[in-house]
């Protein structure tokens, strides 16, 4: 996947390897585990590659617009006719460092975003051990206001793994937001796995969906909030983004999910993201 070798960085646990791109939002660009690569890519473009952080919203906007007190202020459209997926995924990080005992490694980083409305401070925070990664985002203003917030993980998974079946997704009891124009209505059906393909959210009150390759490898996602964003239309790739609120709540449908930050007290999302083996 894209990338320049001098902004990599590469954390290990077992048989458990991270690496990072310090570039670009210090998204995952490899997750091995146990020698199988995980992560793929769709093209060169930053939306389409890799494990990335999304903020200060996830997914689409309507209008390409972020409504503040009854005004919409424009974003930059970066991808595809849209302004998707926030502004953090594609920017530098400010501050990185790896810190290593003996049953985990961590990747911190800070990122410093000066181009939305506040000026915000993100902290993102990869934890592994021998058959787990653990992640947490925190957002805060870096002035004394308060801010609006939606926060995701967009990881682009492989369907094959190389060997074993391609992947299949389980949950349980979710529910689908209904959209137009790829934006959500406000209205909700039930979710049937069987009726992909899907590039959709879902509220999951379980907090965890669960990829399986069978006969390969299961990845099971726990998430803080009951948020996720299902995309399988890519015939080689799988995208399972928990989030902490539905695309567009800045704006319009679902804005009670969008959460409040201020310096004293961030919005915070935490996944644990749990490997198991099924190929014994």
């Amino acid at each position: 996947m894209p990338s320049s070798n001098d902004s990599q960085v590469e954390i290990r646990c077992g048989e458990q390897q991270l690496v990072f791109d310090t570039t670009l939002g210090g998204r995952a660009i490899s997750w091995n585990y146990q020698g199988i690569e995980l992560l793929g890519a769709s093209g060169k473009n930053p939306v389409e590659f890799g494990f990335y952080p999304m903020l200060p919203w996830a997914g689409r906007l309507a209008d390409n617009s972020v409504s503040v007190n009854g005004e919409l202020i424009k974003q930059e459209i970066n991808y595809q006719g849209w302004a998707i997926h926030g502004l953090s995924f594609d920017n530098p990080l400010t501050a990185w460092s790896v810190q290593a005992d003996g049953d985990s490694t961590t990747f911190l980083a800070v990122q410093r975003i000066s181009s939305w409305i506040e000026d915000l401070e993100a902290t993102f925070t990869w934890r592994i051990d021998e058959h787990s990664l653990e992640t947490t985002i925190e957002v805060k203003p870096i002035s004394d206001v308060s801010s609006r917030v939606v926060v995701g993980w967009h990881p682009w998974f492989r369907k094959s793994l190389g060997s074993g079946a391609p992947a299949v997704l389980k949950i349980n009891d979710a529910k689908l937001l209904t959209k137009v124009d790829s934006l959500p209505t406000g209205e909700l059906v039930d979710f049937d796995v069987m009726l992909g393909p899907f590039d959709d959210a879902l509220i999951v009150p379980s907090k965890t969906v669960v990829i399986q390759w069978p006969e390969a490898l299961q990845l099971r996602i726990t998430h803080s909030h009951e948020w996720f964003v299902i995309y399988d239309g890519n015939k080689d790739l799988i995208c399972v983004e928990p989030q902490t609120g539905a695309p567009n709540a800045l704006n319009g449908a679902f804005s009670d999910s969008a959460l409040f930050c201020s310096r004293s007290e961030p919005a915070r999302m935490t996944t644990r993201w749990e490997l198991q083996s099924l190929s014994d």
